[in-house]
């Protein structure tokens, strides 16, 4: 066999090889990102047995979250539940750092609450916005390109409690208290599906002090991002301001 042969030989095996691990990565990574059913029933059986225990009022478990990107970190399967009486959607999992059941009910419900209380204030200096269950509905399509239609040129509001607010207050939540009863400090992003003006600073600064004047909320940290209707950023930097 010449030389030539030999080297042509030797580099279709390194080829195939190296072909055949690629396709075996590809292979686990698919199948890492299918949830499993035997987990599934496990955290729904999990979440009713919690529910149960923890809310007099109605639930109802009407999907489950798998974090197959594992963005959460504390767990990877979660029940999806929606409250009866508040309509609130809120995510009960067992938390693998704590060894616990948990919820995100009164963070979801206060979310939801600050959302409609807060959503006058910033359409009055920047136009209409979507909030979050508004915003749920349309994700809810699996086409990227639809859910963009959707969306279309809308601003956006999302309001966010610390997930673990409700434990780390002790608050019972079969009274679920009004987030305005307590020295918290949310986040609140808004997304404009346009370029900076000039203006902008003047319009958020005044959506921060009437919020205050008010009394919908002592403090929080607002910051804003400018996209595209594609959802390209339009600027490097984000506003933000603390209150």
């Amino acid at each position: 066999m010449s030389k030539t042969k030999k080297i042509l030989l030797t580099l279709l095996g390194v080829f195939s090889i190296i072909l055949v691990g690629v396709v075996i990565l590809l292979f686990s990574f698919t199948q890492s990102m299918k949830a499993d059913p035997d987990e599934e029933k496990k955290i729904r059986v999990q979440a009713e047995r919690y529910l149960e225990e923890t809310f007099d009022e109605g639930t109802e478990i009407y999907d489950v979250l798998y974090d197959n990107m594992g963005n959460r970190g504390y767990f990877e399967y979660a029940a999806k539940v929606k409250h009866e009486k508040y309509g609130t959607k809120f995510l009960v999992f067992f938390n693998g750092e704590t060894g616990e059941m948990e919820d995100t009910f009164l963070s979801d419900k206060w979310q939801d609450d600050a959302e409609k209380e807060i959503r006058p204030y910033v359409e009055k200096e920047l136009g209409d916005v979507l909030i979050s269950k508004e915003m749920e509905d349309i994700a809810e399509s699996e086409d990227w390109e639809e859910i963009q239609e959707e969306i279309g040129d809308y601003n956006q509001l999302l309001l966010v409690f610390d997930e673990g607010i409700g434990k780390e207050l002790k608050i019972d939540p079969n009274k679920p208290a009004s987030y305005k009863d307590y020295e918290v400090s949310p986040t609140i992003r808004i997304t404009l599906s346009r370029k900076k003006q000039d203006a902008d600073e003047d319009r958020f600064t005044s959506v921060i002090n009437a919020l205050k004047k008010d009394r919908i909320l002592k403090h929080g940290n607002m910051i804003v991002e400018n996209i595209s209707t594609n959802g390209v950023p339009l600027e490097d930097d984000e506003w933000h301001k603390k209150f």
